[in-house]
């Protein structure tokens, strides 16, 4: 690697995904847009993916390899040690499962050069399988909730908030996001690295929130790996993300706290996926049900909740 600035950082943070580790790392070497550095990150894994970055270590992209001694418990924590190491301009998290089209950084670049008051950029994403299958159906529906026509659209960061990333997490998977370094950990909501599961959501909540709009390309660059080992699958499956969810969404609620309508609403929602459980396992309803009165969502707002949401179904129509 030369002492010569790159204008991207990629960071690779791997844990165990020996499988998939040579592809990603290859589909970041293979990029139409070559000026970037790679810091290869391993966090203690079992598997041989010490072996695999160890392979890489003469490639002149390759800023550093760090192999952890001991795991970090939060791949969010791998995100700063990495980001603390980056010289670029910008940064590319590059998930080490997933893999990437080879004009992802071109395009991506492009878009936060020509909008220097942007500090996010993110593509659509394929969702493939573990042996890159494409997952197709209603699954994937849920995901790029827009047509694929090529095009780069900015959308003004309050809008963006409250319509969007308000709800869910809209930038679902790193690897399909670019974003500005400077200043990228200051001033924000440090929470984020102790979380397992929902780390990212508020992570690019405080990233989005320090520029005037986000820029969304319709075009699918990136190709986002669903396999039994995700960790945010692992979360789903035992519900213990529930209370990272509802810390970012007290935090949203705090930055609007004036919206009584849209966050009572927004709390019927939470409050009903989790009243759903009642029938079929009443024991863990009742220990969810006093997680969410820990962080503040009640009965009565389920309740409020639902005629806001009657209310603002009508607003609507009337207009």
């Amino acid at each position: 690697m030369t002492d010569i600035t790159p204008t991207v950082s990629v960071i690779v943070p791997n844990y165990n995904h020996a499988a998939f580790l040579k592809q990603r790392i290859d589909s970041i070497i293979s990029q139409s847009y070559k000026d970037f550095e790679l810091i290869l990150l391993d966090d203690c894994s079992t598997d041989n993916s010490k072996e695999i970055m160890l392979s890489y270590k003469d490639n002149p992209h390759v800023a550093s390899i760090t192999i952890n001694d001991q795991n970090s418990g939060s791949p969010f924590k791998q995100w700063i040690t990495g980001i603390n190491k980056a010289r670029g301009q910008y940064i590319w998290i590059a998930e080490s499962d997933d893999y990437a089209a080879s004009d992802f950084l071109e395009k991506t670049v492009a878009q936060l050069d020509q909008h220097p008051t942007a500090r996010i950029c993110y593509t659509g994403s394929h969702l493939v399988d573990s042996n890159n299958n494409p997952l197709d159906g209603l699954y994937a529906k849920k995901f790029d909730l827009w047509n694929e026509d090529g095009e780069a659209y900015t959308i003004n960061t309050g809008f963006y908030i409250r319509e969007k990333i308000y709800h869910t997490n809209t930038t679902y998977n790193a690897s399909m996001i670019l974003f500005r370094k400077e200043g990228c950990l200051e001033d924000i909501d440090m929470k984020f690295a102790e979380m397992r599961y929902c780390g990212d959501w508020l992570f690019w909540i405080s990233q989005i929130l320090k520029g005037e709009y986000v820029v969304e390309i319709h075009q699918k660059l990136n190709y986002f790996r669903k396999h039994g080992y995700n960790t945010t699958e692992e979360g789903t499956r035992d519900f213990a993300c529930l209370q990272e969810v509802l810390y970012i969404k007290n935090f949203l609620y705090s930055l609007y706290p004036t919206d009584r309508i849209k966050i009572l609403a927004d709390k019927y929602y939470i409050y009903r996926s989790v009243k759903r459980l009642k029938a079929k396992d009443r024991s863990k309803f009742n220990k969810l049900r006093k997680i969410l009165k820990s962080y503040g969502f009640r009965y009565t707002d389920y309740l409020m909740g639902r005629y806001c949401r009657l209310y603002m179904r009508h607003i609507r129509k009337k207009k």
